[in-house]
């Protein structure tokens, strides 16, 4: 059967109620850079292991540009972390919202006064504060730090994002600017899977798209398929003016006959929920494919409108007109319109499925030499989960195949532990360990993937090595730096003194180096010594005394 698509109203309706949602999120935040913005990241970006909770500010690689307040508040939380967010403030607003910037060089003087305070008093260099209300207030533009590439971050930029107070959940920031933007996003594959097994989707075809002057097409715009429970994905990408960054598409909806069948939105992403992303998505050689269907298991707010789970089911063979619409956060739009049909009208699985986890309660898998509990919302739909000893006496447990939106948590018997060493073991998974606790004869724990774990013992103290220049007098340097490592369960702590006092340090774990930065007034001969633990409890010192 055939239904017109090109009404003005359908189209009305479709290219332009993607952007009303935003319309109403306009408090008065000013932008936290003094620059044009320029977004290298955006909401909802799909990255390794899970949803990017905010946008990226560009700033063309410049560390030490000033961030500004985006509205009066107070600062209600501070971290300073060797990963994560790095250096980053936490601003809460009247109006409802908590506004983040992350990455930073360094705060701005009043709140690097407070924060050292606290890592002396408490002698930490990584540490999280929640200032009371009334202790860091900060009016709109107001500068609270300075732009940089702390924590895991991989290039100076400022992450930004805004969050609601109550709920925590970050919230889309492109809803609340207006950042210039007429560039509609774009289409280049569409996937047509194969979901007539209910457990298991099966990727049917990879079909390119072609843009013509502007118009999105298929090479044949009737698909005819061999199987009639069907279901779609596509890769795309999204850019704004100023920038070639290629950003994901916020709104995708799908029409069946005219009819709205699936429609999702990147507006608000629990941190709960953020490794939905790899059952959101997939990677097809070069492309992330975003699936627009769901699985039978799932609670992320992301769907709008889902009938029968985005899937179609066809009960004849007719043909069916497919529109699929992309937009952006400021309406513009793109759309992509084909045929569909079916040969075939048997879609039911008849293998009855091995199932030992479900996705809707806890479950835990018991053997005589491990134990294995995933809590209820682990997986998105039921599986089987094998647990068996491999050649090689690992312990398996699934497969690194098998995508786990929550940490299990694996325990593991030992047979025989060696005496005087049970709090240096820990577990590997493959070769990457991932820590554990021993007792009363079993190794747990928490993993966020799966497959061959074995025990193993970390015995060996963090390697400390003094950069060659800091070697000797110091007279010259404003500069302590120490290059660190570990050769098993990472880094744990670390602790420099010099002449017996306490003093902070920063420790950037992607480069393995630890700097201090001499205050000029610090004369004389120096007692060094940098104390550094790893996480199975091996400590290291070097000490030593020289001149500045």
């Amino acid at each position: 059967m055939f239904f017109s698509f090109t009404t003005s109203l359908s189209l009305c309706f479709i290219l332009c109620s993607s952007f009303l949602f935003g319309q109403s999120l306009k408090p008065s935040f000013i932008l936290p850079l003094d620059r044009e913005p320029i977004v290298t990241g955006n909401y909802g970006e799909l990255r390794p292991t899970h949803f990017h909770a905010g946008i990226d500010f560009r700033t063309d690689q410049i560390q030490n540009l000033p961030i500004k307040s985006v509205a009066d508040g107070y600062i209600s939380r501070i971290k300073i972390s060797r990963g994560g967010y790095g250096n980053v403030l936490y601003i809460t607003h009247a109006n409802g919202y908590v506004t983040v910037y992350a990455h930073q060089k360094k705060f701005a003087d009043k709140i690097d006064t407070y924060i050292k305070e606290v890592q002396i008093t408490q002698q930490k260099n990584e540490i999280e504060v929640y200032p009371e209300k009334n202790v860091l207030v900060v009016k709109q533009g107001e500068v609270i730090g300075f732009t940089g590439n702390s924590g895991s971050s991989s290039g100076p930029h400022l992450h930004f994002e805004i969050r609601d107070e109550k709920s925590e959940v970050p919230l889309n920031p492109l809803l609340f600017y207006t950042i210039k933007d007429d560039v509609k996003p774009e289409l280049n594959q569409l996937a047509i899977y194969n979901v007539a097994d209910t457990l298991q989707e099966n990727l049917y075809s990879v079909l390119p798209i072609k843009n013509t002057k502007g118009a999105l097409a298929l090479s044949q715009p009737t698909l005819t398929l061999p199987f009639n429970a069907i279901a779609l994905g596509f890769s795309g990408f999204d850019m704004a003016n100023g920038t070639m960054n290629k950003n994901n598409i916020y709104e995708v909806k799908i029409y069946l006959d005219n009819k709205l069948i699936y429609h999702h939105q990147l507006n608000h992403i629990s941190f709960d929920d953020t490794r939905y992303v790899n059952v959101f998505s997939e990677r097809i050689k070069y492309n992330k494919i975003q699936k627009c269907f769901t699985p039978s298991c799932y609670q992320i707010s992301i769907y709008k409108t889902i009938l029968q789970g985005g899937k179609i089911y066809l009960n004849d063979t007719l043909t069916h007109q497919i529109n699929l619409v992309v937009a952006d956060e400021k309406g513009n739009s793109n759309y992509l319109n084909f045929y569909i049909k079916t040969n075939n009208l048997q879609y039911y699985s008849t293998k009855k499925p091995l199932i030992n986890v479900t996705c809707d309660k806890d479950t835990l898998l018991k053997k005589e030499f491990v134990e294995t509990l995933f809590k209820k919302g682990t997986f998105s739909k039921p599986c089987f989960i094998a647990s068996y000893i491999n050649k090689l006496g690992h312990v398996v447990v699934g497969s690194a195949n098998d995508q786990l939106l929550k940490p299990a948590t694996i325990s593991i018997k030992v047979a025989q532990p060696v005496i005087g060493k049970e709090s240096r073991m820990v577990m590997m998974l493959d070769n990457r360990c991932v820590g554990g606790t021993y007792s009363n004869g079993w190794l747990k724990a928490e993993t966020k993937s799966l497959g061959a774990f074995s025990i193993s013992y970390d015995t060996i103290a963090p390697t400390i090595l003094l950069k060659a220049k800091n070697r000797g007098n110091l007279s010259h340097h404003q500069t302590l730096i120490f290059k660190v490592g570990d050769n098993l369960s990472g880094i744990n702590d670390y602790h420099l003194y010099i002449n017996n006092v306490w003093t902070i340090v920063e420790y950037d774990s992607k480069t393995g180096l630890i700097t201090y930065n001499f205050n000029n007034s610090t004369r004389g001969e120096l007692l060094i010594k940098l104390i550094l633990s790893d996480n199975a409890g091996n400590i290291n010192t070097l000490e030593f005394k020289t001149e500045r």
